[in-house]
């Protein structure tokens, strides 16, 4: 059980630290809010900032989901549902979120290796490498969510409820 909580503490860690980035994103937009309709002087790294924060904070938020088996279920029908036929659905949404993230990670791989390897910038005023550090992450979360689909589907399969599991670690924590 140690190892369980200690895997539970990295995942809050990790999970808290990408909180942050949402103040970050909104201290950033304030900013940008402020310095450009207050004192009329805008500036040239704070919106592509946020958009970079905003990318990568929406490819990690995917893999917490998958991580709480809390992603792709339309709720009203699966848990109104005999025993049965939530494996049918659960069958089928392993299908759909493999096919999307292989497909994201073969056709994506191309394009973010040779944006990673080049350190492929945003092309603006400011210059960020946006697509050197966002194209290779949604690749990486989009493999990580595949794994998370496939451990969840085994654990339904297996009658283990892991959106149980993670609410009750909600709550405790």
């Amino acid at each position: 059980m140690p190892p369980a909580k200690h895997k539970s503490s990295i995942a809050k860690t990790i999970t808290a630290l990408f909180s942050l980035l949402l103040l970050v994103i909104v201290a950033v937009t304030f900013y940008e809010v402020l310095a450009r309709y207050i004192f009329k002087a805008p500036t040239l790294w704070a919106n592509e900032l946020a958009l970079w924060l905003s990318a990568l904070l929406y490819a990690a938020a995917g893999v917490y989901a998958m991580q709480l088996d809390q992603h792709l279920r339309i709720t009203v029908l699966y848990d109104a549902s005999p025993s049965w036929l939530k494996r049918v659905f659960d069958c089928i949404q392993l299908i759909c979120v493999l096919t999307y993230c292989l497909a994201v990670s073969w056709f994506g791989w191309p394009s973010s290796w040779k944006a990673l390897s080049t350190w492929e910038r945003f092309g603006t005023a400011w210059n960020p490498p946006i697509p050197a550090t966002v194209k290779p992450a949604i690749v990486c979360a989009a493999l990580i969510i595949a794994i998370y689909a496939i451990i969840n589907f085994v654990n339904n399969m297996r009658g283990i409820d892991t959106r149980s599991l993670a609410e009750e670690k909600g709550r405790v924590d």
